[in-house]
């Protein structure tokens, strides 16, 4: 049977890094497998604050940002579909109904008030909350269903609940972590489908993955806990069950879940950071997995798909580091194409207000000239707005200027005497490149009897309001003449 796997988001906002790798994970196994990556959206869970609908977007966006296009998803449909489970709401009855008829589900009429006081007497009583049958049997059902019909003056609604097996053991086999053995006594009569008919998590992913032909379940650690519940399902229905992996929890440095007290974690957040989508993806694929070679960290992608294999999958938690994704990303901004990290930082110039959209002629041609001047020490993409803003802020001194570099390079005896003498030089250089700025100002450190970084350090701050930056030279040129001297007249008619 050809590898079928599936990836299957909920609509809860801007995915989580957790997803992404679940996608990584699922699209690398099938290119490696020669099989199909599908993408099911699960949009049945409609609690407020939880659906937005408008994270369907961003779901698109990673997938496509990644490069882990699905072969069959809601965007351009497949022979499984549909694959919105939203748009699926009567096959779930449908098989609920047949849960019913066999024996392995109920309907359950309690009330949530009689659900609330149950999980607080419980939970008084020190004892695991869970539900407790009441609806299992014929009579307690048809008791609830009068009663609650006596209340109403009308039928009540109900939902349907797992018959699960009140004795013996369902293991759940893991092909990361083995067989897990799971007592039935210890799990709860899962709600199947709801009164407002969508279905929970348990009885949509068993019937979708069955009839979607789905071989491998990749999904986060966190589901293990439920595994059970699912497999129940899946047994009740007499299928066999898709192969279980659950690839290790994502932690933050202090060992505990990543979440926003640790930094980024959705897709939106490192975009707009400007990382770049093999930088995210190389990192991503590294948290929980290994290609046998400790030492190494970048791979292509064709290296990737190659060597990639659940078995590589490890059972410990990943700990998700900043540092070293930020290290992952100035390499891969390096080793791209300089027009391409230009056309990119020109977006994020744009965001920043600093250049307008779309660019005029000026504005390209400085940011052709600046950017790859800055593309070695940039870790980020967002990390050329800073970089930038003297050249493109038009500077009029003070404002815009470090103070501490104004105290400590524009206060020097020989400052005016400096800023004019370069105001003459720069006005009359036929050659306004790099080479023939360097020897002009070596020559006029050479004339005023100065140290090479004494002119250096002033001419820069003067120039651009900071003490750090690309080469000066480099700088000045980028800038143009008539900038340059602007800023010179600027600073020395102010001291």
């Amino acid at each position: 049977m050809p590898v079928r796997v599936r990836y299957a988001p909920s609509p809860t906002g801007s995915p989580h890094v957790g997803n992404l790798r679940t996608a990584i994970y699922n699209w690398l196994f099938v290119k490696k497998m020669g099989g199909q990556f599908i993408a099911r959206l699960e949009d049945t869970d409609r609690t407020p604050g939880r659906y937005m609908p408008e994270g369907i977007w961003d779901i698109e966006e990673s997938l496509r940002y990644l490069g882990t296009i699905p072969d069959e998803w809601w965007v351009s449909g497949g022979s499984s579909g549909p694959y919105i489970q939203s748009e699926r709401l009567p096959l779930y009855k449908e098989y609920a109904d047949k849960l019913i008829a066999s024996g392995h589900a109920y309907r359950c009429y309690c009330s949530r008030e009689r659900l609330e006081a149950m999980r607080q007497e419980q939970q008084a009583k020190g004892i695991p909350t869970g539900y407790d049958r009441c609806c299992r049997s014929d009579d307690g059902r048809e008791e609830m269903r009068t009663k609650r019909r006596e209340e109403l003056g009308h039928e009540p609604p109900c939902v349907v609940r797992l018959a699960m097996p009140l004795e013996g053991q369902t293991v759940v086999h893991d092909l990361v972590k083995g067989d897990i053995v799971y007592d039935n006594r210890t799990q709860d009569d899962q709600v199947l489908l709801k009164t407002d008919g969508f279905p929970t998590y348990f009885l949509a992913c068993a019937v979708d993955d069955h009839l979607m032909g789905v071989t491998h379940v990749i999904r986060g650690d966190d589901w293990l806990s439920s595994a059970a519940k699912f497999v129940a399902v899946i047994n009740a229905f007499g299928w066999d069950p898709p192969a279980l992996v659950h690839p290790p929890l994502i932690m933050g440095s202090d060992r505990k879940k990543l979440s926003k007290r640790h930094g980024s974690t959705q897709f939106t957040e490192f975009v707009e950071q400007g990382y770049l989508p093999e930088a995210l993806l190389n990192f991503l694929v590294l948290l929980g997995w290994s290609a046998g070679d400790e030492n190494r960290e970048l791979f292509t992608l064709p290296e990737l798909i190659e060597r990639f294999s659940l078995e590589g999958i490890s059972e410990h938690p990943a700990i998700f580091d900043y540092d070293k994704l930020k290290w992952m990303n100035g390499m891969y901004i390096r080793q791209s194409p300089p027009g391409r990290i230009i056309g990119l930082c020109i977006q994020q110039l744009q965001k920043a207000g600093l250049i307008s959209n779309p660019p005029s002629e000026i504005e390209l041609e400085l940011a052709r000239k600046l950017i790859p001047l800055e593309i070695e020490r940039m870790k980020v993409l967002s990390e050329i707005v800073p970089m930038a803003e003297p050249f493109f802020h038009e500077l009029r001194f003070p404002e815009g200027y470090d103070e501490k570099a104004v105290t400590k390079w524009l206060h020097v005896e020989y400052i005016h005497a400096l800023l004019r003498n370069e105001i003459d030089i720069f006005t009359k250089i036929e050659n306004w490149e790099p080479t023939s700025l360097e020897t002009a100002i070596r020559t006029l450190a050479e004339d005023m009897q100065l140290k090479f970084a004494g002119v250096i350090h002033p001419t820069r701050v003067a120039v651009t309001g900071r003490t750090v930056g690309p080469g000066l030279f480099e700088a000045l040129w980028a800038l143009g003449r008539e900038t340059t001297l602007q800023r010179l007249h600027s600073v020395l008619e102010a001291l």
